[in-house]
C-alpha cells in the first residue's frame, strides 16, 4: 500500500486553515506548558501543608482535618 499524500504538504481545514507540518511551537507555548506544571506543583505543596488562610482554617475546623 503507497501512500500518494506526502507529508510535506501543506493540509488545509474546513474554514480555510492551513496547517504548516513540521512546524515549531512558539516559545510562550513551551512556557505555559512549564508554567502549568510548576503551578500544579506549587499548588499541592500549598494545600497539603495548609495554606494558612482563614477559610482554610473554617473548613478545616468542620471537617476535622488535620487534627489529630
Amino acid at each position: 500500500m503507497t501512500d500518494d499524500k506526502k507529508h510535506d504538504e501543506v493540509a488545509e481545514y474546513p474554514g480555510g486553515l492551513l496547517e504548516n507540518p513540521g512546524g515549531s511551537l512558539p516559545i510562550f507555548l513551551k512556557l505555559t506548558y512549564v508554567g502549568f506544571v510548576l503551578f500544579g506543583i506549587i499548588y499541592f505543596v500549598l494545600y497539603m501543608a495548609g495554606d494558612g488562610s482563614a477559610l482554610v482554617e473554617q473548613f478545616n475546623q468542620l471537617t476535622g482535618y488535620g487534627h489529630p
